[in-house]
């Protein structure tokens, strides 16, 4: 009865599909280390990949098969798979850079990241992604514009300075002029 259960989380695990940036899963492998040195374990996908979304030296998710607790589901350091000798399965965090998104005279990169400061010195918020560009492609500092998925007002999308991405703890959407 545990197999048939171990079997059924694990098929469930494989098939989900996690939420925030893109993962790629792989059956037969794990990612090496633990992320932050030390192990992190959970009960099941979805709150390891939020974990996983918010530790900025998680590369990726292990699932432990043969480990006793409940908490199989672990955050990892390593981005590269590796054959695993108990047949675990992973998900490694990828760095999406979609196809340029052009709008007005501006052309634009994606990336799940956010851009450092804010264009002008304070905060411009906009309640959608064209405003913003808009506001942006006539500011003289605007790197690009930040998704920002925890302000709670309905101005999530903000002008930035930076051109950069950086990794985000929040898993923020920007997008910066090419």
């Amino acid at each position: 009865m545990k197999v048939l259960l171990v079997l059924s989380v694990a098929l469930v695990a494989v098939f989900a599909r996690p939420p925030g940036p893109p993962y790629r899963a792989r059956k037969g492998v794990y990612l090496a280390g633990y992320a932050g040195g030390k192990r992190h374990g959970f009960p099941a996908l979805k709150p390891a990949l939020d974990a996983c979304n918010k530790n900025k030296d998680c590369a990726g998710v292990t699932f432990e098969r043969v480990h006793k607790g409940k908490d199989k589901f672990t955050l990892r350091k390593g981005k590269t798979f590796k054959k695993s000798p108990t047949n675990e399965v992973s998900w490694l965090k990828l760095k999406p850079r979609g196809p340029p998104y052009r709008h007005g005279k501006g052309v634009y990169l994606a990336g799940y990241a956010y851009l450092a400061g804010y264009a002008g010195g304070k905060r411009h918020g906009f309640p959608a992604l064209k405003p913003a560009l808009d506001a942006c492609n006539k500011t003289k500092d605007c790197g690009g514009v930040t998704y920002e998925r925890v302000h709670k007002g309905k101005d999530k999308f903000t002008l930035r300075k930076g051109k950069t991405f950086k990794k985000s703890p929040t898993n923020e959407m920007s997008w910066v002029k090419a």
